[in-house]
């Protein structure tokens, strides 16, 4: 069995919700108000079994002019549109309108409902259908059936019945095998159960008591119960409607707009990069700094639209854009999208998101950023990946994202991604991929950077790793500087003593005044035993600088000449070892020891006796406990 979503769309009181009601038995009005008035105003579900065993879920919207933003949210994800128009009017504003937002959209299939038959003559008939056929030239409808039906009689329904059947047989059936994604479209409460939503299930599956995340809510949660198509399931899949019993969340946690995931890849957004068509119809033109309505499947966002590479969209024109918008959005590649203006509210256009999460657009790069547009818009999925992770620079993309951004299925991200790395496009670290240009001028930062060290530096032996990330003063992955030191000395372009580095061949620059100061700054610290001079003393000492000072210690502990306890303080190393070994063997002893014990075992002051037990905690050979030490473990 396919399941598949039927929209209908036509002008108010064109019998839309009474044909659903004649085709399946449901009145999709469900709300008072709409029963009173007789005109739907939100969106109104039904289901129909075909004859070919395929299952159609019919979402209902409204046709008011004043409702378009109810009926986006119910058109998004759908398969087959049924465009419903009275015989006995025509075509009217919101018949064009609602076609305009289809084949924005982009809907595949479709037909047209030729309802209120009953009302007019045979004659008639033939000239709305003449009229109707003219009307949808040039559109997905064009050459769609014309239905002619009354909902009164029942007269016509079994033939489009047969017509909506044969459409369901060409649409091809939903993979569950994506990431769930699930656009809230109502929310309510149930007594014994608590809250429920439904909602049309856009990709993947959703089971009962699997944990799932909402957003953009960032809420955490799980699925107590689930009910497709008015019948309890322990799953659901693409494709369905979809009702959802949630533990936990209150109704008025939630609303409209909101979407179920599966955790760990899908990230809220504010900015969008798309491809935009304007409608021939429009009355309006698009500039940058446009204020607009941004609808997708079943989200609302105000924002502003920035037009790339022009200066203005004219109606019936395509470009791209970036929209910022003003609330976050869960969105991928691919997706379809619909604007009208923010006030008065008017359809303006719509197209295909191609970056949800681009960075802004600079004016010197704007013909690069067209062409990489473009690319995004009809190239390959290979072609898309490599892109959308070369605009994340070196933060690059985890796996899960890549597979959230980009509407496709998982398996085929997943072997673009392997095709990516084996044809040397992108880099992988881990779960991380990057693109392997940014990884390639990344490589020349860290090179200049240990080169400029050098230069400023010439008597230390290298670059800190840690001091290294600091000096890039980039947005790295932890483990991307790793793998690409790592990769730069295996070229033999870096060498790495520790987490030191430095250029092939480089040595600290000692000439023989530094030579002699070197010697006596360690005959000093020898003759000075448990009480050397510290290193602010050094400059005074032997008229040196500050800097000399501390780049002199570093290296002579580096060459081992001297052990650093820390920053200030510097030992012979015999005498440290000896000192080691005292309170070894006073602790296994006495136990513990305090500072003033300590002091005079060493035979030193309190202004060295702290540093030295702080210095043999950090090795990890005593541990403080109050104002004593003991033996550590």
């Amino acid at each position: 069995m396919k399941y598949i979503i039927l929209g209908t769309a036509g002008h108010i009181d064109h019998g839309k919700s009474s044909l659903v009601k004649a085709l399946t038995g449901t009145d999709p009005d469900r709300l008072k108000e709409e029963k009173e008035r007789g005109i739907t105003l939100d969106l109104g579900f039904a289901s129909l079994d075909l004859p070919s065993g395929n299952r159609l879920g019919i979402v209902d919207v409204p046709g008011h002019e004043g409702l378009i933003k109810n009926m986006l949210a119910g058109v998004g994800g759908i398969d087959i549109v049924m465009l419903v128009i009275a015989a006995d009017e025509s075509i009217m504003p919101q018949t064009r309108e609602h076609l305009a937002i289809c084949d924005l959209l982009q809907v595949k299939q479709g037909l047209i409902a030729l309802t209120k038959m009953d009302m007019v003559d045979k004659e008639w008939l033939g000239l709305v259908q003449e009229e109707v056929r003219d009307f949808v030239k040039g559109t997905f409808l064009e050459k769609a059936p014309i239905v002619p039906v009354s909902s009164k009689t029942a007269e016509g329904l079994d033939a489009l019945k047969q017509e909506l059947d044969r459409l369901a047989k060409d649409v091809a059936p939903k993979s569950s095998n994506g990431i769930l994604r699930l656009p809230i479209d109502r929310v309510f409460t149930m007594k014994g159960f608590g809250t429920v939503i439904t909602g049309t299930l856009h990709s993947g599956s959703i089971s009962q008591d699997q944990e799932v995340d909402i957003l953009p809510r960032g809420i955490t949660t799980k699925v107590r119960g689930i009910q497709s198509h008015g019948k309890a399931s322990q799953r659901a899949v693409a494709g369905q409607r979809t009702a959802v019993n949630l533990q936990g969340v209150e109704k008025d946690q939630l609303s409209r707009g909101d979407i179920i995931v599966t955790r760990g890849f899908y990230a809220p957004t504010r900015n969008i990069d798309a491809s935009l068509s304007m409608l021939k119809s429009s009355a309006r033109t698009i500039k940058t700094g446009t204020r607009v309505r941004f609808y997708n499947t079943t989200q609302e966002a105000i924002g502003r639209v920035t037009v790339l590479g022009v200066n203005e969209l004219k109606p019936g024109e395509e470009g791209y854009v970036q929209f910022r918008l003003e609330s976050p959005v869960i969105i991928q590649h691919g997706d379809r999208y619909i604007i009208r203006f923010y006030s008065p509210v008017e359809t303006l256009g719509g197209g295909m998101v191609l970056n949800p999460r681009p960075r802004r657009h600079k004016t010197r790069t704007m013909a690069e950023s067209v062409r990489d547009l473009s690319v995004l818009a009809q190239g390959t999925l290979d072609e898309k990946l490599g892109l959308l992770i070369a605009s994340r620079a070196l933060a690059g993309m985890e796996e899960n994202e890549a597979i959230g951004t980009v509407a496709a299925d998982k398996q085929a991200v997943l072997n673009a991604l392997s095709s990516l790395v084996q044809k040397k496009v992108l880099a992988r670290v881990d779960n991380l991929f990057v693109h392997m240009n940014h990884l390639a001028e990344f490589e020349k930062k860290i090179l200049q950077a240990v080169a400029n060290y050098h230069q400023a530096n010439p008597l230390k032996p290298g670059l800190e790793k840690e001091e290294l990330k600091g000096t890039l003063k980039l947005r790295l992955h932890p483990k991307l500087l790793n793998m690409t030191v790592e990769g730069l000395v295996k070229k033999k372009q870096l060498d790495a003593e520790g987490a030191r580095l430095r250029m092939p061949g480089f040595r600290a620059a000692i000439g023989k005044d530094q030579g002699a100061i070197k010697d006596k700054i360690v005959d000093a610290i020898k003759k000075g035993g448990s009480q050397p001079p510290v290193r602010e003393e050094l400059p005074e000492l032997f008229k040196i600088s500050d800097r000399d000072a501390r780049d002199l210690l570093r290296l002579l502990a580096d060459e081992g000449r001297i052990a650093r306890v820390n920053d200030s303080i510097y030992l012979d190393r015999e005498a440290l070892e000896r000192m080691r070994g005292d309170l070894a063997k006073h602790l296994q002893e006495k136990k513990e020891i305090t500072v003033a014990e300590f002091r005079d075992i060493a035979k030193t002051s309190r202004k060295f006796a702290v540093p030295l037990l702080e210095y043999f905690d950090s090795q990890k050979l005593t541990q403080r406990v109050g104002d004593k030490r003991v033996l550590r473990g």
